[in-house]
């Protein structure tokens, strides 16, 4: 548990030098000539290196957020089952924390070989971020980070609080990380006009940036939710005794709360990011919804209403291993039917959402091209989608308060769940990481052939829209790549491997 520390103060410390060495007047190198790898394009290296620290960071920020307020749940309800699943969930984050690092250097090195221009660029505009800010803020999350874990079986009892002060420290520390990063991040799509004569302050505070703050931070939380809900199906699987069935089938119930009750926030944080793309350049719009990215949207259309629909099968198994509910009723009707409607509704629902006015993915002509019938072209039109992913919010959001009800008035039978359920969980975690890879791409691919939109043009022969087929091979490979690695870290931190044996 030791070894990830200096592993991140080595690479921040390399980061800080790199920054330096490509300062404000670096920008006019003419000796910044780009690496090329033969046989393997620069952008799905930079694609792949970007990605898959994105995914650990997403992980590592996220999680301490709901971390900490199970912590301080437990202490003020005396629930030791409270503590147990943050400390756990706290074991695989430091063990993982050196991944972010890691990939986070193999990102700048990538970026500076591959890229040196635009390097160049983005350090010349953000130098004070990159040289001192975000260097300074990754050392103190670090040090708070294993300070918390470190901390853990010594500030017990009357200085639980102080350990929880600690972890609320580190949670702001860790966000406002993730919104000083996301400045160069949200820079890159709607850089301020005019650039010569834009502040720092200007930079950083464009268009996207408090958007994209506000999805990633709900993004974090649904990604840390879901993991946390991947790890319980683990220990769930591998534990031997009904007590051990007991706690980690209800943490798996903590976790999917978790992800679920965040992920109903997403739509509206992601209406707002690209309500802002749309009032920074209107042409972004079409681009993004009928032109070349908009399979990538019936793509993500497919993959939320799965996980709503997982969501919702996890209720549906849950509600079988509580007694006493069979009179429970909402709105004169038995919950069971309601839950079991709400299935028909989020297919519809969802059906509407992926419904295209046109069903060709060339520039065929009007005449060419399969469109809907006139009589439903309505289904293609912006209300319908909307009303049909508040419908499905609310299926779910009523389909909790029932959830809820038979909580309290049933009798749980912890451990007693269909063992089906710990694959969902499984399941919703995937589906959550392969969302985020293929959403993450959309976001970069909206500047069209621009690095910079507008301001620094993407010369390169990587400078083209890639197909979804071609996105999906990336990012089913990252996913399963970070699948097998935070499995590793579960199985290595909580000792999976040796419960399975014994």
């Amino acid at each position: 548990m030791k070894r990830p520390l200096p592993t991140a103060l080595t690479l921040t410390i390399a980061f800080l030098g790199v920054a330096l060495s490509v300062g404000p007047g670096y920008a006019q190198a003419p000796e910044a000539v780009p690496y090329a790898i033969p046989g393997v394009e620069n952008r799905a290296l930079i694609w792949v290196a970007a990605q898959m620290h994105i995914l650990f960071a997403a992980f590592i920020l996220g999680a301490p957020i709901f971390v900490v307020i199970s912590e301080w749940i437990g202490m003020r309800k005396r629930d030791p089952r409270y503590d147990r699943l943050a400390k756990e969930v706290t074991k695989v984050t430091a063990i993982l924390y050196s991944m972010t690092a890691l990939t986070g250097g193999l990102f700048i090195l990538f970026l500076v070989g591959l890229y040196p221009s635009l390097t160049a660029f983005m350090v010349s505009h953000f130098f004070p971020i990159f040289a001192v800010v975000y260097p300074l803020l990754f050392i103190a999350e670090t040090l708070v980070l294993y300070l918390y874990w470190y901390t853990w079986d010594t500030l017990t009892g009357e200085k639980k609080g102080r350990h929880v002060a600690i972890g609320v420290l580190l949670n702001i520390v860790g966000l406002t990380t993730l919104a000083v990063i996301n400045a160069p991040t949200s820079f890159m799509n709607t850089p301020p006009h005019p650039i010569e004569t834009a502040t720092l302050w200007e930079s950083v505070y464009n268009y996207s940036w408090m958007p994209l703050n506000l999805h990633r931070t709900i993004g974090n939380i649904t990604f840390g939710g879901f993991i946390t809900g991947m790890i319980a199906a683990y220990m769930y699987m591998f534990s031997k005794t009904p007590e051990e069935r007991a706690y980690y089938d209800w943490m798996g119930f903590v976790g999917n709360l978790i992800g679920v009750g965040a992920s109903l926030l997403l739509p509206l944080a992601g209406y707002i990011l690209a309500a802002e793309f749309f009032d920074y350049d209107a042409s972004i719009g079409p681009y993004m919804m009928a032109d070349q990215l908009s399979m990538y949207f019936e793509m993500q259309g497919a993959l939320v209403g799965l996980i709503f629909m997982a969501s919702n099968l996890y209720i549906w198994l849950s509600m079988k291993r509580i007694t006493g509910i069979e009179t429970l009723k909402l709105f004169g009707i038995p919950s069971i039917a309601i839950v079991k409607l709400g299935f028909a509704i989020i297919l519809i629902g969802n059906a509407i959402w992926m419904t295209p006015h046109g069903f060709s993915a060339t520039q065929a002509t009007a005449t060419e091209a399969l469109e809907l019938p006139s009589d439903w072209g309505f289904l293609a039109l912006m209300p319908a989608k909307n009303t049909a992913a508040g419908l499905i919010v609310l299926v779910t959001i009523i389909n909790y308060i029932i959830y809820n009800r038979a909580i309290r008035r049933g009798t749980i039978h912890w451990g007693k769940i269909d063992f089906m359920s710990q694959f969902v969980l499984i399941f919703l975690a995937f589906s959550a990481i392969w969302t985020m890879g293929l959403m993450g791409a959309v976001r970069s691919l909206v500047r069209k052939y621009f690095h910079v939109y507008i301001l620094f043009p993407d010369y390169t022969p990587e400078s083209y829209t890639p197909t979804l087929a071609h996105a999906s091979i990336l990012v089913t490979a990252m996913t399963l790549v970070f699948f097998g690695v935070v499995s590793f870290a579960i199985w290595l931190s909580l000792g999976a491997g040796k419960a399975k044996g014994s």
